[in-house]
């Protein structure tokens, strides 16, 4: 979506550093969408998780993955739009103080925005 405007390894970086918090929310989405759903809670075992590994889930595992993924449909807009309305102000910010240097080598830098001949 950014194109030449993202560097590749800043991406992998962030991605690599944000995973632990993306890990620790499935618990969170897993209880939303049993809320959303109006299931039974599902006891969150080392045996349920040794089940998902060696490919021997059962039904409620199974089902315990979906109620996960229907919470993190539902919560993902709002917590994007949140996320949005408190990044676009930082950002403006930035473009506006770090604005005249491109961040992508493939933009060729104009020489009157670098030096000033005064």
């Amino acid at each position: 979506m950014l194109g030449s405007r993202c560097n590749a390894v800043t991406v992998m970086v962030l991605n690599f550093v944000v995973t632990p918090l993306e890990l620790s929310l499935i618990v969170p989405f897993l209880r939303f969408g049993e809320v959303i759903t109006g299931s039974g809670h599902f006891p969150l075992t080392s045996d349920a998780f040794k089940k998902v590994i060696t490919g021997q889930a059962s039904k409620d595992v199974m089902l315990s993955i979906v109620h996960a993924m229907l919470g993190w449909l539902i919560a993902a807009p709002f917590a994007l739009a949140a996320l949005y309305m408190v990044f676009i102000p930082c950002f403006k910010l930035m473009v506006d103080r770090f604005g005249g240097v491109p961040s992508s080598p493939r933009t060729p830098i104009k020489l009157e925005s670098c030096v000033s001949f005064h």
